[in-house]
């Protein structure tokens, strides 16, 4: 049955209410499934009363902030239910996140409660000291935890003191314009910005995207994390909207997707880009068109042929965004290929425009701006972040940061991102975050983060490195510090050793210098791990070549024959013995995604 909400005034655009009212309507329908199980409409809807009294019961109540940082799973739901029921602010966390990642995010929303599940739970005590905020941490499955509670550094209980407090209805009188969440989100500049997402914004998303692909009371497959704003609005609340089922995986697997759909009778899929590609590469079956599956939602569709032919599937492209939900999109069936759709003009007034926010004409490249028709539906700024927000809104527009063209139909073409984010395997990357803990390194004086086009329809990472004088640094040092530091999405592919980095006149890293480069970034002077040879790799953890040796190579940055990279004092002598063999291998910047393969 659908649940028609009354969009002209937003009236029921409240997570708990439309809960409470599929459930009257389902509740013995399931809801959730996973692979060991089903959970009805009605199960969570008592679930996430019983698990909202327990919060209070801890001091969780209106307007309070709580980090929740679980993985795919029943409880991630039953908590967002919970805090809306209460009228408390969900902050959902990478659960990659450790370190200075996890503490921005923290102290950045002011969360005074931590949900986190057991494995993740052993970041907390690296970080605890720099959050005196941070009042109470509760752990799903802390038998599990690897550390023991007292250790934390914060006072700390198991999740299942969360349902000894009976049951019954809760209710805060939440309305539509009420904050729902805290979503993260790589900006234009600098560190990742916590967009703030009324309810109306989160609902009135998940319900267009209804509309978009006809999903009333279908099952939606959802291999993509639920700490994002396309696995929580586009699929976990689009499946409750439109009375259908949500089927929850931990996490995509190629080699499992289609005995998945079979098995759940999935319609529609919530994917990113880079999943098509990797289920094309796949070897042929006989069962390629044996399945349910219709539509890849948020899949590119340039690929809707190829997906088409083969598997028969549909690929279907929107402008959605974290901050502003569906901006532009297509009715079903009415989709163009290449484009993501038309504007959504019943929410949104969108426009391109040039750098002086003057609207261009058909055909013309711009960054694609948007002003909400309808109170609520766009997020109300950056939490805490006041110089972001009046950045992003300036001439009372809401600026994407992308860049885009509109045809004479009024379709819109993604072209690039102006902004410095990297898109990777369905991450949006802050390059400022990556920046920042790569320049921690104790070797490294600067170092600037860019994405260059991946095989898989995203971005893979290339950093530019300028070494400190007199320091030795190899790229497989720099990765594996990267990867003690940073989610797996972060860490860099590439990694190329220069003498500077390119700068404007007002001295900022000129990064579209470095794209237009070689190929895409990719220079000659580049280390493609995937092209590396194992003798390289392995003697990349020897000993420095000696300086004058490394500085031999001239201005594409110093690299001894292992690939590290020494930035030599200034010589008081000058070179008697001459070089007997010219340092052409290996080039300057190496790829992490060739260790282990080649």
């Amino acid at each position: 049955m659908r649940q028609r909400l009354r969009t002209e005034t937003l009236e029921g655009f409240v997570l708990g209410d439309v809960l409470r009212s599929q459930a009257r309507t389902h509740r013995r329908e399931p809801f959730l499934k996973f692979r060991d199980g089903e959970i009805t409409y009605g199960e969570v809807d008592s679930t996430a009363d019983r698990m909202a009294r327990g919060l209070a019961a801890l001091g969780v109540g209106r307007g309070h902030h709580v980090g929740v940082m679980l993985p795919n799973c029943a409880d991630f739901v039953h908590v967002i239910f919970a805090l809306a029921r209460l009228g408390a602010v969900a902050v959902p966390i990478n659960i990659a996140y450790r370190g200075e990642l996890l503490r921005h995010v923290l102290a950045g929303s002011d969360a005074r409660w931590l949900i986190v599940d057991g494995p993740y739970a052993e970041r907390i005590p690296a970080v605890a000291g720099r959050l005196p905020d941070l009042g109470l941490v509760i752990v799903r499955d802390s038998a599990g935890a690897g550390v023991p509670l007292e250790a934390l550094g914060r006072p700390a209980t198991d999740m299942s003191a969360l349902y000894a407090h009976g049951t019954g209805e809760v209710s805060a009188g939440v309305g539509f314009a009420d904050l729902q969440a805290i979503m993260y989100t790589s900006g234009t500049t600098g560190p990742s910005k916590g967009a703030m997402v009324p309810h109306a914004l989160a609902l009135t998303c998940a319900y267009d995207s209804l509309d978009f692909l006809d999903r009333w009371g279908k099952t939606i497959y959802c291999p993509l994390p639920l700490f994002h704003a396309a696995a929580l609005w586009d699929g976990m609340l689009s499946a409750l909207l439109g009375g259908g089922s949500i089927a929850i995986v931990e996490r995509f697997s190629a080699s499992r997707f289609w005995d998945d759909v079979r098995r759940f009778d999935a319609r529609v899929t919530m994917s990113v880009f880079s999943m098509i590609p990797i289920l094309l590469n796949q070897p042929p079956s006989p069962r390629d068109r044996d399945h349910p599956m219709e539509t890849f939602y948020m899949g590119k569709s340039s690929l809707d042929e190829p997906l088409r032919n083969r598997f028969g599937v549909r690929s279907v492209e929107t402008y959605t965004s974290t901050e502003a939900g569906i901006a532009t999109g297509s009715p079903y069936g009415e989709w163009r290929t290449g484009s993501c759709g038309q504007a959504h003009e019943e929410r949104f007034h969108v426009a391109v425009v040039d750098e002086h926010d003057r609207e261009v004409g058909p055909g013309e490249p711009g960054e694609l701006v948007l002003r909400p028709r309808q109170p609520f539906v766009i997020t109300t700024g950056y939490y805490g972040d006041w110089e972001a927000t009046t950045r992003c809104f300036r001439n009372m527009w809401f600026h994407t940061g992308d860049r885009v063209w509109k045809d004479d139909d009024g379709y819109y073409y993604f072209l690039d991102r102006m902004k410095d984010a990297i898109r990777r395997r369905g991450e949006n990357i802050s390059a400022f975050d990556l920046e920042c803990e790569i320049n921690l390194h104790p070797a490294v004086l600067e170092c600037a983060a860019i994405g260059v086009p991946s095989e898989l329809e995203d971005e893979d990472i290339k950093v530019s490195v300028v070494v400190q004088p007199g320091r030795g640094l190899d790229p497989a040092e720099l990765v594996a510090f990267c990867e003690e530091r940073l989610p797996r999405s972060m860490v860099p592919r590439y990694v190329e050793f220069v003498d500077a980095l390119p700068r404007t006149p007002t001295d900022k890293v000129a990064k579209y210098r470095m794209r237009a480069e070689g190929e895409n970034g990719v220079t000659a002077a580049t280390w493609d791990r995937e092209r590396a040879r194992p003798a390289e790799t392995a003697g990349a953890a020897g000993p420095a070549p000696p300086a004058e040796t490394a500085g031999a190579t001239g201005a594409a940055g110093a690299t001894g024959a292992a690939g590290r990279q020494v930035v030599p004092e200034p010589l008081t002598e000058p070179l008697t013995e001459p070089l007997t063999e010219p340092l052409t291998e290996p080039p300057a910047t190496w790829d992490r995604e060739q260790e282990g393969t080649a």
